[in-house]
């Protein structure tokens, strides 16, 4: 009987988790919008739908695993923004659930389960609300790092087969941050499975890596992709984008500790902890709660360092709920005296950062460059097109006066739809293909000017982009190229010859670039 009531409870709470970790994803998502990240693999899914592969189609630094997801969504629920929106919305989703059994496993019951998931669910995807690349990565590398450690607690094979898929996901969605995450989680599967001689686990987790491989190789196989494109763009150039951040990174106090304080405020305690289990309780590094820990620090190491190194935007706030948990359930393990006053301080600790990164990140939408933004000016994205829907439109660029951008953007609209002639669209509005209904040609996913999505003058793969982008107006026999502000055309001309172009400005944010005939690029 008392089986049965709690096994109706929990359903109640993960359905509640369910739809809150949803619910409030779209909320935000919809709250402003930041074009080049927000609607980044907007336009690529929809490319997808109408037979474009990555790597030959468009250059592609980061993975195409979302791409593919994406219009898959697209293709079941149409496309639309609350579709592109839900994709991100089912991630934090699934995630929240994993950190509910999680918490649980670590024996701490249903309700710091549900607190605890609550928590996270605020703090992880919702930072963003949009589809944003290292977070996804990230979350893919903590649903690897829940496989582990509830193969740990509940000895099911099944965990450890898919951990090699979730990386593989991983690592196809951004090679880094997985390859830290895998650098350092490696060493510590193979340390649990030399010390619990569990031998067999080898066996699950080769097959489950040969299955990622061999299916890798089957998608690059019948889509026709040169391993040459892949080998330039997904692991040559970025290897030269991280040796450039690897000599300009900086090792400072303010790096290391204040950047992640609210981190280090469980994570510290953790480590004390358990350094000093090691040297008190014989054999205390084959316990489950000394491998939970080792995966959480690797993870959290691993997060950190790709966070410093990238300078990317703040994204790891998740990492909060679940040390805070795990901590609470090693205080509880020990005989100390104000144990109940400890943990309650450690939940309003919990309860403090949530609200505090909450109002930051989700309520002032800091995370997408939207800070001090009066979103009371926000206009309905529908007056743009239906497909967008539901997006309250402001941007960092017009947060003054959003009617006027959505007017420039109409007007681009019109006259691209007017144009017939084969053309390509440079822009960071990376919706307008799906508006369109046609193909943009877009020789990348997104355009940011400081080479980290491309190469640029100063790189040694600058020629082989060049070459890239010359052929694709070729091989398409492209006649006009568009570029749309904040997009500069030296975006272009860094590459092809201006002389070969003749422009027309369509207005304040666009400008038509029609191609002379017999001009060599």
């Amino acid at each position: 009987m008392i089986n049965k009531k709690f096994s109706k409870s929990q359903n109640i709470l993960l359905l509640i988790l369910l739809f809150f970790s949803i619910a409030i994803n779209q909320y935000y998502g919809n709250r402003g919008i930041f074009p080049i990240e927000g609607t980044a693999f907007f336009d690529t899914a929809y490319r997808i739908l109408l037979g474009d592969v990555p790597f030959r189609d468009y250059w592609l630094v980061s993975g195409f695993f979302i791409d593919y997801v994406q219009s898959a969504f697209f293709w079941v629920l149409g496309i639309n923004f609350q579709a592109y929106l839900l994709h991100a919305s089912l991630m934090n989703s699934l995630l929240t659930l994993m950190t509910f059994f999680f918490v649980k496993n670590l024996k701490l019951g249903i309700s710091y389960a549900f607190f605890y998931s609550i928590s996270f669910s605020i703090l992880a995807y919702t930072t963003s609300g949009t589809l944003y690349v290292d977070n996804h990565a990230s979350l893919l590398c903590l649903a690897a790092t829940y496989c582990f450690i509830n193969g740990i607690i509940g000895k099911e094979k099944k965990n450890f087969f898919l951990i090699p898929l979730l990386v593989g996901l991983g690592f196809l969605t951004k090679s880094a941050p997985t390859v830290y995450v895998f650098i350092l989680l490696l060493p510590i599967l193979i340390f649990y499975i030399i010390l619990t001689k569990k031998f067999n686990l080898i066996l699950i987790l080769f097959t489950s890596s040969i299955i990622f491989l061999i299916s890798t190789y089957l998608f690059i196989f019948f889509n026709e992709i040169p391993l040459k494109l892949i080998l330039q763009q997904y692991f040559y150039f970025p290897i030269t984008i991280a040796d450039n951040r690897f000599e300009n990174f900086t090792i400072s106090i303010k790096n290391i500790f204040l950047n992640f304080k609210f981190i280090y405020l469980f994570l510290m305690p953790i480590i004390v902890f358990n350094i000093y289990r090691c040297f008190s309780i014989k054999k205390s590094y084959l316990s489950n709660d000394f491998f939970i820990f080792l995966s959480l620090l690797g993870l959290s190491l691993s997060l950190m360092f790709h966070q410093l190194n990238t300078k990317n935007q703040l994204f790891i706030l998740f990492l909060i709920p679940i040390l805070c948990a795990f901590l609470h359930s090693q205080v509880i393990q020990i005989e100390i005296k104000f144990k109940k006053v400890f943990t309650n301080l450690l939940i309003i600790v919990c309860i403090f950062f949530t609200i505090k990164y909450h109002l930051r990140y989700n309520e002032s939408r800091k995370f997408h460059e939207m800070a001090n933004i009066n979103f009371e000016l926000s206009v309905n994205a529908n007056k743009i097109d239906n497909k967008l829907n539901g997006l309250n439109w402001i941007t960092p660029e017009y947060k003054e006066n959003p009617i006027k951008e959505i007017d420039l953007i109409l007007d681009t609209i019109r006259n691209l739809k007017e144009n017939k002639k084969r053309k390509m669209i440079i822009s960071n509005y990376s919706f307008l293909s799906s508006i369109l209904g046609e193909n943009s040609n877009s020789p990348s996913r997104w355009y940011i000017s400081n080479g980290a999505a491309y190469p640029i003058s100063n790189n040694k793969y600058f020629e082989v982009y060049r070459n890239y982008l010359i052929e694709t107006i070729k091989d398409k026999k492209l006649n006009e190229i568009f570029i749309i502000k904040p997009v500069a055309k030296e975006e272009l001309f860094r590459y092809v010859n201006s002389e070969c172009f003749s422009f027309k400005e369509i207005n304040q944010i666009t400008t038509k670039y029609e191609l002379v005939p017999s001009c060599k690029l």
